[in-house]
């Protein structure tokens, strides 16, 4: 075969032609590239205070303090006033060694003594004043403040520590007299971030022990919705606890996750996704809850379509929580009481294998026959629902939509209120 012919050599115009093209596509891509931002990571800077993170609380039981002289105070209540003690946790040292004594006086709101410099000493100057707490602050069975602990030394100058005072609620094994007191342990670090173009509300866990901010463990908020705050509450798509993973968050049209957080140098770095990497389930009212399969104590397999048809709470819970364990006896009367009006549980237990062994006998004596799921079946959803507080609960109804996530202005599956709820909803 008679070799090719070589191409005539090109003119001097042609060259400036092709060379004019070149410059002008190699001018036009970058642009595009910048316009776009698809590739682009997103920076940030955290504000200067750490914000007390109030959906996770610990109970502490306040005493009856009634010989005085046993505190140091600068300023002792008057006489005549109910005084109990207790001592609060010191997130930085994590002991509880923060001496704090209620004082309710008739006619006065109540009053919060707190050693907050940890000096042995209840000074005026760690007096907090109650105030009603509640989403309205009209809530007369709830009285808040935030203590702020000095951290010299550390990236925030201050911890807040918020405190509450739930007045004339009482568990079964408190004594005559005492007080039930909850209190943060944890802290966000809150900043904002420049996504193409709009600073976006963010926020992480803050270890005051470690002194650090991790990208890729515990609890992390981003405002997806725009409109300014991030929604903690249970099952909120702009939270997700993490571990070991850099979750990926929906801000309007786009997704991101955390590539790098620095307290000490004051940076926030995000990178984009695509839209499949999007793995979170949303939950909302309305919606159609995507069916999911389990393993129940017995080990038999099962699914929540198997329960089309009948209202079904989905409880997500373990008895290492206090707060779910409180839920037990409302969950059984319910059972007892809306069984034979078409309604049903499935529990979605975290307890670890040797736990269950020991506890589903006992708990079928005690009438909780319902489906127990094990932790292992469910951890798929658990991931994909981002549960990140105990107890979680939803409610789904017979065309297997969901009815409530027992959030503000929906049925209230929480405590007593899960039986009026219930009675309210159901079929007679």
């Amino acid at each position: 075969m008679p070799p090719s012919k070589l191409p005539a050599p090109p003119t001097l115009a042609a060259l400036a032609v092709f060379a004019a093209l070149v410059l002008s596509h190699a001018a036009a891509t970058p642009a595009r590239a910048a316009a776009s931002g698809d590739d682009a990571e997103y920076t940030g800077k955290f504000d200067g205070e750490l914000v007390a993170n109030t959906e996770d609380l610990d109970e502490v039981v306040f005493h009856p303090l009634r010989d005085l002289s046993k505190v140091k105070f600068e300023k002792p209540p008057a006489e005549g006033a109910t005084v109990t003690a207790g001592r609060l946790n010191h997130p930085p040292t994590d002991k509880s060694s923060i001496l704090a004594v209620l004082v309710e006086s008739e006619d006065e709101l109540p009053v919060l003594y707190a050693d907050v410099n940890l000096d042995g000493t209840l000074a005026e100057s760690e007096r907090f004043e109650l105030a009603r707490g509640g989403e309205d602050g009209d809530n007369p069975y709830v009285w808040q403040t935030t203590l702020k602990l000095a951290t010299p030394g550390q990236p925030f100058a201050v911890f807040p520590v918020y405190v509450e005072y739930l007045k004339d609620v009482r568990w079964d094994d408190m004594q005559e007299g005492e007080r039930m007191v909850e209190q943060s342990k944890k802290a966000f670090a809150r900043g904002a971030v420049d996504i193409a173009g709009k600073k976006t509300l963010v926020q992480y866990g803050y270890d005051p022990r470690a002194k650090k901010i991790s990208a890729v463990n515990g609890v992390i908020g981003i405002d997806g919705d725009g409109d300014g705050e991030i929604d903690m509450s249970r099952f909120s798509p702009e939270a997700a606890e993490t571990q070991d993973e850099a979750v990926v968050f929906r801000v309007g049209d786009r997704y991101v996750s955390t590539k790098r957080v620095d307290a000490a140098q004051n940076l926030i770095v995000l990178r984009p996704h695509p839209a499949s990497d999007y793995k979170r389930v949303e939950l909302r009212v309305g919606s159609e809850l995507p069916d999911f399969q389990f393993t129940d104590f017995r080990g038999k397999k099962r699914q929540l379509s198997e329960f089309k048809g009948k209202y079904v709470l989905i409880d997500f819970w373990g008895l290492w929580c206090p707060a779910c364990r409180h839920e037990l006896p409302y969950l059984r009367a319910a059972y007892s009481r809306f069984q034979a009006r078409g309604f049903e549980i499935i529990g979605m237990n975290t307890d670890e294998p040797e736990i269950v062994s020991q506890i589903k006998g006992q708990l079928e004596k005690q009438g909780m026959t319902w489906a127990e799921a094990t932790r292992e079946s469910i951890i798929g959803v658990i991931k994909s629902y981002r549960i990140h507080y105990f107890p979680s609960t939803l409610l789904v109804g017979p065309d297997g939509k969901i009815i409530s996530l027992s959030q503000r202005n929906q049925p209230d599956l929480r405590g007593p209120d899960l039986l009026k709820s219930l009675d309210r909803l159901l079929p007679p």
